[in-house]
């Protein structure tokens, strides 16, 4: 039996006869397709981000992160809402601007009742803050799952209990600081009246950068070695113009959506509008974790065939396997076996 190690150049498998009739024909069909998309650069590169998505489950981390997210939004909103409500407790007129920022129009009565049912101080406030920051944190341990799974990084090298509990506490105070400064942002640029154009414009640029730097913060937290610039960026860019262009028209789609969805969707048309956003954020914001690990690790070309591996379909297997190794001493080895199939 031949064995190949983990690495070494793919070896493509030698039919013994090729079948005849249809089945000959989508052979022929897809080996030449394959040769075209391994050679081809434009081609490789997207089919490898396509397999690497496929391998990783990257549709069930997405809708994890949609269902965590839709969880965590209301205490997110209300944090936010809570600490812009103290710090400018002496400006009104600020305040109330930031709060119409932040805060969709769908939700604002919602916040606001909650947040006037919040305790004004004392052990009882602790306890409320303490729940908001509990029921926040769903995303950010879905995002803490997601990233090291998509980085293939071993279970025996992810963060220990308290520094995960730790990093994914850092992450959501970021995340409550990145959603009022896009708040300021809205209410900074809305004062350029007179130049409504450039102000938009300023708007998805500021808005954009601000989100770049708080995924770039956020992965660094997340993973047990902080990711360079170099690395992340590709990820950091996809995620966080897919996150300005929601929060940019997101508002206006939104009514929309729910004004003639309510016929089918009655009082729920809000939720699936929601859920619907939240989908499409987490699909872009996995599938760009993905192109920067098959950027950084040159993870391309992947086979159509699966029993002709090439050598970035081994190292992509292989990182799958050795995330299993859950303990100090454990390590996983691979083996292929290339005239089996």
């Amino acid at each position: 039996m031949s064995r190949s190690e983990p690495g070494a150049r793919a070896q493509h498998r030698a039919p013994e006869s090729r079948s005849s009739g249809v089945g000959g024909v989508v052979t022929s069909i897809r080996d030449w397709a394959d040769r075209v998309q391994q050679r081809q650069v434009v081609f490789a590169f997207p089919y490898a981000v396509i397999k690497k998505f496929g391998d990783d489950g990257g549709g069930r981390h997405a809708a994890l992160l949609t269902y965590y997210g839709f969880l965590s939004v209301f205490p997110l909103l209300l944090l936010v809402v809570a600490t812009v409500s103290t710090v400018l407790q002496a400006n009104t007129a600020l305040r109330a601007q930031l709060i119409d920022a932040i805060v969709p129009v769908q939700f604002r009565s919602t916040v606001n009742s909650a947040l006037l049912a919040l305790p004004s101080g004392g052990v009882p406030l602790i306890i409320g803050v303490a729940g908001l920051l509990f029921g926040g944190l769903g995303i950010v341990f879905s995002a803490y799952d997601t990233l090291n799974h998509i980085a293939a990084v071993p279970h025996r090298r992810r963060l220990p209990i308290l520094h995960r509990y730790l990093r994914i506490m850092a992450t959501l105070v970021v995340m409550i600081i990145g959603v009022a400064s896009v708040g300021a942002i809205a209410v900074a640029v809305g004062a350029l009246t007179d130049l409504p154009g450039i102000s938009r414009l300023a708007a998805f640029i500021a808005t954009t950068a601000l989100t770049f730097l708080v995924l770039w913060t956020a992965t660094a937290l997340l993973l047990p070695h902080r990711a360079r610039l170099a690395i992340i960026w590709p990820a950091a860019l996809l995620g966080s113009l897919a996150i300005t262009v929601v929060v940019t028209f997101g508002a206006v789609v939104l009514p929309r959506f729910v004004a003639r969805s309510g016929p089918v969707y009655g009082s729920f048309a809000t939720i699936v509008g929601l859920f619907a956003l939240l989908f499409l954020v987490s699909q872009v914001l996995v599938i760009a974790g993905e192109v920067a690990i098959v950027r950084r690790r040159r993870l391309w070309p992947r086979a159509l065939d699966s029993n002709a591996p090439t050598d970035a379909d081994r190292r992509a297997l292989l990182g799958l396997a050795r995330e299993q190794e859950r303990i100090a001493g454990e390590r996983v080895e691979v083996t292929f076996d290339v005239d089996s199939g």
